[in-house]
């Protein structure tokens, strides 16, 4: 089949072409999306850098399930998976490198989806607990807007490990890595900051939160990519 075949030559390494088709896929997304929907792009931008366009855009009805939302979960899903993978094939970080496949990226990114689908669920059940509904919803909503935004950041990063100079491979790496990092960071301070200015939840209950809900899933993803790299 066409995709499984080696036909596009990176000066990095060489390109197998269902990987040009998944970045040319993921490019025509954004640019169904701005042209179909700008004016809820233009807005899910400013709800990214202004808190009160977040949390407005977070009480909406049916935000997360709007197609803006879905495509561009989607986007992620695919982009991470694909970085994740060029990461630990490329031989920068393991001697080993792991096969670049389609079945590879195929199965990384249901592994993404899982992580995502049961960091939500759990934060339904958490919700149940702390039985503050409209603040794990802005959580929620937050989680997915730095994720979907990281994801279009992480569009050209993969386009130049790809196809870019070998020299330049692994400042893309460190700075992809640097930029899931950031949205990490950005995504714990403004939830927990939330939390802790109005009051909304113990100290106990943040510390559950973080242990079992962010540091867990980070470091269970970490083992899985050494795994994968050795």
């Amino acid at each position: 089949m066409l995709i499984f075949q080696n036909s596009i030559d990176s000066k990095y390494y060489y390109q197998p072409s269902w990987v040009l088709i998944i970045i040319l896929l993921l490019i025509i997304i954004l640019g169904y999306l701005y042209s179909a929907y700008r004016s809820r792009v233009d807005t899910f931008i400013k709800a990214v850098f202004i808190s009160r366009f977040s949390i407005q855009a977070s009480r909406e009805e049916r935000s997360l399930s709007h197609p803006v939302s879905l495509l561009l979960s989607i986007h992620f899903i695919f982009i991470v998976s694909l970085f994740i993978l060029q990461v630990i094939s490329s031989g920068i970080f393991f001697k080993n490198r792991t096969d670049f496949s389609f079945v590879s990226f195929a199965l990384l990114s249901v592994v993404v989806f899982t992580i995502y689908f049961l960091k939500i669920l759990f934060l339904k059940i958490f919700d149940l607990i702390i039985d503050k509904r409209e603040k794990v919803s802005e959580y929620i909503f937050t989680i997915f807007l730095t994720t979907q935004f990281l994801g279009i950041l992480l569009l050209p990063i993969v386009i130049f490990i790809a196809y870019g100079p070998p020299v330049y491979s692994a400042f893309f790496t460190y700075l992809g890595f640097a930029l899931m990092a950031l949205a990490f960071s950005v995504r714990i301070g403004k939830g927990i900051g939330s939390v802790l200015i109005k009051k909304e939840a113990t100290m106990f209950y943040i510390i559950l939160y973080l242990c079992t809900f962010e540091i867990l899933p980070v470091l269970t993803g970490l083992k899985l990519i050494m795994r994968l790299g050795h």
